[in-house]
């Protein structure tokens, strides 16, 4: 049969309720039986969203309609921080699959993308004088004045960027989340390929082709070196040297 909408909603429904003890998952799964659909797709329902409010990475799949729509009821039912493990648990999610058969999933990109810019503001951008001209003009987007001036970015192009390339620094590798767990979930610094110091005026960035992840110390290691920064490439070769 084919599984929609109402069928989502009953099983999220029921999901809370074995997440949170109040049934059971033979039980649940019974329910979701009843109303025609497979047991097993069933129980891949249970677990994907007990792993989401859980934050952690799941392996079994659902549409991207059906993702949308549990992202949804998260953020409704358990807030900005019930919203941000979900995320997490699919941007996982997505890393794995993509690992296994290649990047195939762009559907479910677009998914990612979208709930990632519902995600509060995050300084994940390296604020750092090394990228700033002493004479400060007004590139892709405002100024604003902190201790240094840091040019606004755009929270959209960082979201782009890792639901592409992901959280994993494109230098050394190094991973925030598989490190530190929970409190590493999703951080990870966004590096400008084209220095924004070096264009002079606002343009529209290309946040596939024009960012990369870079986790803070190759970051900072990229800038210590004064304009032009060096390359990943450099880097890498430095680091492997």
């Amino acid at each position: 049969m084919k599984i929609e909408s109402h069928h989502w909603k009953k099983a999220y429904d029921l999901g809370l309720k074995v997440y949170r003890g109040q049934i059971r998952p033979k039980d649940a799964k019974d329910e979701m039986a009843a109303t025609g659909v497979n047991r097993n797709s069933a129980s891949d329902f249970i677990y994907i969203l007990r792993y989401m409010l859980q934050g952690k990475r799941y392996t079994r799949a659902m549409s991207t309609a059906n993702t949308d729509e549990f992202l949804t009821w998260i953020r409704r039912d358990f807030g900005e921080q019930g919203h941000a493990k979900a995320v997490s648990a699919f941007r996982q999610h997505l890393e794995y699959y993509i690992g296994l058969k290649g990047d195939k999933l762009a559907s479910h990109r677009e998914i990612l993308t979208k709930h990632e810019a519902l995600l509060p503001a995050q300084s994940g951008f390296f604020a750092s004088p090394e990228e700033i001209p002493s004479s400060s003009t007004q590139l892709e987007g405002t100024i604003r004045q902190v201790l240094v001036n840091i040019y606004e970015r755009n929270p959209k192009a960082r979201a782009l960027c890792i639901a592409h390339h992901g959280t994993t620094c494109s230098v050394c590798s190094f991973d925030f989340g598989k490190t530190f767990g929970e409190i590493g979930e999703g951080f990870i610094h966004v590096h400008h390929l084209k220095e924004i110091s070096s264009i002079g005026r606002e343009y529209e960035i290309d946040p596939i082709e024009e960012l990369r992840p870079d986790c803070p110390n190759c970051h900072a290691m990229l800038h210590h070196r004064s304009i032009p920064a060096r390359t990943i490439e450099e880097l890498r070769l430095l680091l492997k040297n």
